[in-house]
């Protein structure tokens, strides 16, 4: 692995397909969800459908960059993940996960051209997280206002 021109633009292109494949699924989740909701459960069991659906969504995008740095490592050699005693499946998803989240304990790190994926991942992972935020706020405010209209005032 050499920082070469060649290995900084295949993570620059693989950066930018993984960064529009996430963003595609995200609204694709979102766009789902949003049919799928019911309304005829209760408030509760809505929300905590969509949440556990979101938090799926968000697992599956966090893969597809661990699929990014297998890919970087393992096949075009482009970087390598240093600290990573298995480069084993479950490693790459755990350093995509705490990368998504921003959590970055620092017990594996990016070497090499690849830390352009690792440097981009966690602003992906903050504008999905928060646009997860909002639709469940405008989901849960679409909720609200419907259960407040089939109320029946009891007190006439």
């Amino acid at each position: 692995m050499q920082d070469t021109t060649g290995s900084y633009l295949i993570a620059i292109a693989m950066t930018a397909v993984l960064t529009i494949i996430t963003v595609a699924m995200h609204y694709e989740a979102l766009r789902l969800i949003s049919a799928i909701h019911p309304r005829r459960w209760s408030g509760k069991v809505n929300i905590g459908a969509m949440i556990v659906l979101i938090i799926a969504a968000h697992c599956v995008e966090a893969m597809m960059f661990g699929l990014g740095y297998w890919l970087g490592t393992d096949v075009f050699h482009v970087g390598s993940l240093k600290g990573m005693p298995d480069h084993g499946t479950a490693a790459y998803i755990y350093f995509s996960l705490e990368t998504f989240t921003t959590q970055s304990i620092g017990d594996i790190f990016p070497v090499g051209p690849l830390r352009l994926l690792a440097a981009v991942e966690p602003v992906v992972g903050l504008m999905l997280i928060g646009w997860s935020t909002s639709f469940t706020f405008l989901q849960m405010r679409r909720d609200w206002r419907a259960d407040d209209a089939g109320e029946v005032d009891d007190s006439a």
